[in-house]
């Protein structure tokens, strides 16, 4: 208790201090972020930024700073010439320029300001001003720049206090605010050390609000007519431009990414644009960002990854990030769970420390400080969400000291406390021995536990019975055996260590397990409850039961091996889930198009490409649903030399180079009725277990025969009824088996392989499939002759369907009843809706539960088919269907899932008014589907909503 107590004191001291945030806890907060940041910004530019710089070379040919404005005006014109999107004026144009223009400038006449009006004057070009901020006097100068549309969304619809505000405003030239497209401040927010590691992108002045010069570039460059700003109770936390959310913190503010150290994006010199001496894609479609680089020009500003970073990358930086949606984030309600974060890993270590006592305890310790480090760098990574480590580092750093420094005085004073009492209780002790010592023997001798005795050699001293009968010493001298001779020879080190430590007095933990071998050469694992033998203050032995728990151990291995295939199979189910939506939207839009587009058409073969690379990918997501038993198994009329082609195409690089695949398929074979996705998984299976027989390289023969079971072949096969089979046969010249290993060769986890290198369910799956498929299967094998597998399936007659004449397949499709969609994926219920709606149908649509029900509400007529997926957002898709027949209890129900059983629930799905359709689905099936869940097509005549919502 009162290492807990010293501990929760530790983390309540160093709450409060990071609660309060003195500077130098600010300071090093700050280090450590841009730590995280350092290594993750490093990252490629989007490429659609470019800086157009005034450097030394350009004043040098075009004359000191500043320039005319109608100089300026040339540059913008020049920069929109070489098919530049925007252009960004990175600078602050305060005092008139009433020159006139040089002769080389002058577009037209009117002063220098008026020609660079002119030249801003309806193109996508961008100028910059200030504000002051808090600690500077208020202004009151008329600022006549055009606010931003913003709509603000939050906790009621009020400016939140971390909104970034100004204290007067510093307008530019009035003519410029009215020509240009946009206009940004081009103010920074640096931190309370100096750094620059977040910008402003809205501001708040008076009752109007303005963007920075990153926000408006980037609003000209996207088109964007709107914004919209969504508060909570701290801060500004999202700017939505368009389709675009840029992610705030603080006042306002977005956390930069910077791509790297100075003059990371393209660097042109203005004198270069001027003289025509720029490629073209330098700056063709490109954000061109015009400002100062020469020495005394910019105001460099700190950043993290460099001291001094000119003012132009920085808007680069912030533009390059609204452009690629990738800034940094740092919400300030994160704080509350970095601290919450660090008095649980600062408890959980206190507990650790008080009951680890050795120094496994400071790796552990360690081990969580690189855990959190790790975390908070791969969350940054993947979300952009800055997670600071150091609350968790700092309270596992003072935690360590602390309380290992307590435990040490405890343990002290318990130590001496218990040799008190043992020097006080020592004859008490012998005598209770004396007079025990005969029902003691007893006791050990028919215990079902192992106890022994070592001395300090780690020599016997003694064993009871069992541990005789375990290790054949009934009758021997035990006294020059050695409990580690019996171990496994990977575990005699470790038991030799643990024994001397214990002779030293070092602190060993009581309780372990290891392997042992019996003298048949059988292994068995053995739990050990060791404690030391003292006399006189000294340890002159160790005394310990024995357990065997080999059973306990196959178990426990069993049931990880059946977990871990477990998680592949609902990762396999997952992925194949989401693959089949968009396999729908591929395959079914790539059937609309073929059938509209005339055969002699030249996109025909691109399409039909596109369609057989969906159908190929739809039949990997069967197998991949089938592997984790969510797709139900399909047996149609299969031809095996089909599958083997197929299988041999799929998996013949996985037996690898050095063995040689042979195929032996029969011309005149049979059809089965099986799942083609579970047979490629029965030849993957054979194959992989004969390269595993075959290290060395080998031959490995695939033979496909016809099979008549007549009474002589029932007779050698009793398991076999008569009849007509077909014989798949897997030959491999490798290793071979022994009798022994057959007999369990099909046994759920039964492996000869090493611990960790198979799962002993590939053959148990073969069995179980064969066995589905209503067949045998057989093996023959021999050591170092190699094994055959002989798969037999019942052969089966097909006649071929008779196929529609194309005027009943163009009309028994068609209809005019309504159908409600219901589905979450867009593109799939686009899908849907625009197959239905060409084959005459009235189709009404919701993305989720809840909106089918409004929509169902308020729809006056008859629906006469609810077309639902299963797994929905907020309410399932049997949830809808439910609801809606208790409002319209004839109306009909067509449920679609990318899985099978699991999705159908355990009461199944299909009814008398209710149909199934798997995706994928191509058109033709969709409205097949559609026709067999509505009925006979004659009634779709009726208009649709000629019934009152009640129908």
């Amino acid at each position: 208790m009162r290492v807990i107590l010293t501990g929760a004191a530790v983390v309540a001291v160093l709450a409060g201090i990071f609660l309060v945030r003195p500077d130098a806890v600010a300071k090093a907060d700050d280090k450590v972020c841009d730590v995280l940041t350092g290594w993750v910004s490093r990252g490629q530019p989007s490429g659609q930024v470019a800086i157009v710089e005034i450097d030394e070379a350009s004043l040098a040919e075009l004359g000191r700073w500043p320039w005319p404005r109608d100089l300026l005006a040339m540059v913008v014109r020049r920069i929109l010439d070489h098919g530049a999107a925007t252009v960004v004026l990175d600078m602050v144009l305060h005092e008139e320029d009433r020159g006139a223009p040089s002769v080389r400038t002058a577009y037209r006449a009117g002063t220098n300001d008026e020609v660079l009006a002119g030249a801003m004057s309806g193109r996508p070009v961008v100028i910059g001003y200030a504000f002051r901020f808090d600690g500077a006097p208020a202004s009151d100068t008329a600022c006549s720049l055009q606010p931003v549309p913003l709509a603000v969304v939050g906790p009621g619809e009020a400016w939140g206090s971390g909104f970034f505000h100004a204290t007067g405003a510093l307008c530019s030239v009035p003519q410029f605010s009215k020509a240009a497209a946009a206009e940004g401040f081009l103010n920074a927010a640096p931190d309370s050390d100096g750094k620059l590691r977040r910008v402003p992108v809205e501001i708040e002045y008076g009752d109007r609000q303005y963007p920075s010069l990153a926000l408006a570039a980037f609003g000209v460059y996207r088109h964007a007519s709107a914004m919209e700003l969504r508060l909570n109770a701290r801060e500004a936390a999202r700017l939505r431009v368009g389709t675009q959310e840029v992610r705030l913190e603080g006042p306002s503010c977005m956390r930069l990414r910077f791509r790297g150290g100075r003059r990371t994006f393209p660097h042109i010199p203005v004198a270069s644009v001027l003289n025509d001496r720029v490629p073209a894609e330098m700056l063709q479609g490109k954000i061109a960002i015009v400002g100062g680089s020469a020495l005394g020009l910019p105001h460099p500003v700190a950043t993290p990854l460099d001291p001094l970073f000119p003012d132009l990358e920085v808007e680069a930086t912030a533009i390059d990030n609204l452009l690629q949606g990738d800034a940094f984030h740092r919400p300030a309600g994160l704080r509350v769970w970095e601290l919450a974060l660090a008095a649980i890993a600062g408890m959980a270590a206190a507990l650790l420390l008080a009951r680890v006592r050795s120094w496994w305890s400071a790796l552990i310790v360690l081990g969580s400080v690189a855990a959190a480090w790790a975390g908070s760098t791969l969350l940054l990574a993947t979300t952009g969400v800055l997670f600071s480590p150091l609350p968790v580092t700092a309270v596992l750093a003072c935690q360590f000291p602390a309380v290992t420094l307590l435990n040490y005085l405890l343990e002290k004073r318990r130590a001496e406390r218990t040799e008190r009492q043992l020097e006080s209780a020592k004859e008490y002790t012998q005598e209770v021995v004396r007079e025990s010592e005969s029902r003691y023997q007893r006791l050990v001798e028919n215990v079902n536990d192992a106890i022994i005795v070592n001395d300090t050699e780690g020599r016997l001293v003694f064993a009871n019975r069992r541990f005789r009968e375990w290790f054949g010493l009934e009758g021997g001298d035990i006294h020059e055996v050695v409990l580690e001779d019996y171990a496994a020879p990977e575990w005699r080190a470790a038991l030799r260590d643990q024994h001397e430590r214990r002779m030293r007095g070092a602190s060993v933990p009581d309780h372990h397990e290891f392997e042992a071998i019996r003298p048949g050469g059988t292994r068995m694992w053995i739990e050990a409850r060791v404690t030391n033998v003292e006399e006189d203050g000294r340890i002159v032995g160790t005394q310990a039961a024995l357990r065997d728990v080999t059973e306990r151990k196959r178990m426990e291995t069993q049931y990880l091996q059946a977990q871990k295939m477990e998680g592949i199979g609902r990762m396999a189910g997952s992925v194949a889930h989401d693959f089949n939506n968009l396999l729908t939207v591929i395959n079914g839009y790539s059937d609309l198009l073929l059938s509209r587009l005339p055969e002699g058409d030249k996109d025909r073969t691109g399409l039909k490409e596109i369609r057989a690379a969906g159908e190929r990918a739809a039949e990997l997501t069967r197998n991949l649903l089938a592997f984790s038993r969510k797709q139900l198994a399909q047996p149609k009329a299969l031809d095996l030399n089909v599958v083997v082609a197929e299988t041999e195409k799929l998996f013949g690089r996985l037996i690898g180079e050095d063995i040689e695949l042979i195929t032996w398929l029969s011309p005149e074979l049979g059809p089965v009725m099986a799942d083609s996705g579970q047979m490629q998984q029965v030849l993957m299976n054979l194959l992989v277990n004969a390269r595993d027989a075959m290290p060395l390289g080998g031959k490995v023969i695939i033979e496909t025969k016809n099979v008549e079971a007549d009474e002589d072949f029932v007779r050698r096969h009793p398991e076999f009824e008569p009849g007509s089979y077909v014989r798949l046969r897997v030959t491999d010249n490798g290793m071979g088996m022994t009798d022994e290993v057959q007999r369990h060769l099909f046994e759920p986890f039964f492996t000869t392989k090493e611990p960790g290198k198979g799962t002993g369910l590939g053959l148990a799956t073969i069995y179980g499939i064969v066995k589905q498929s209503g067949g045998r299967i057989e093996v023959a094998s021999m050591l170092a002759e190699g094994t055959t597998f002989h798969v037999y399936l019942p052969r089966v007659t097909t006649e071929q369907p008779v196929q529609p004449g194309a005027q009943d397949a163009a009309t028994r499709w068609q209809g005019s009843e309504t159908v409600l969609v219901v589905e979450d994926q867009d593109a799939v219920r686009l899908y849907i809706r625009a197959v239905l709606e060409d084959s005459g149908y009235c189709v009404l649509q919701a993305a989720n539960g809840p909106e089918a029900l409004a929509v169902a509400e308020q729809f006056p007529g008859m629906i006469h088919l609810l077309m639902t997926d299963m797994v929905l957002p907020l309410m399932s898709g049997r949830e809808v269907a439910e609801k809606l027949k208790a409002a319209r209890p004839r109306i009909k129900v067509l449920f679609t899932s990318g899985y099978a059983k699991e999705s159908m629930g355990s009461g199944g799905i299909v009814s008398s008014d209710s149909t199934y359709l798997p995706k994928p689905f191509g058109p033709e099936e969709l409205k097949a589907k559609v026709r067999e869940a509505l009925g006979n097509p004659a009634d779709s005549g009726r208009t649709p909503g000629s019934l009152g919502a009640g129908a």
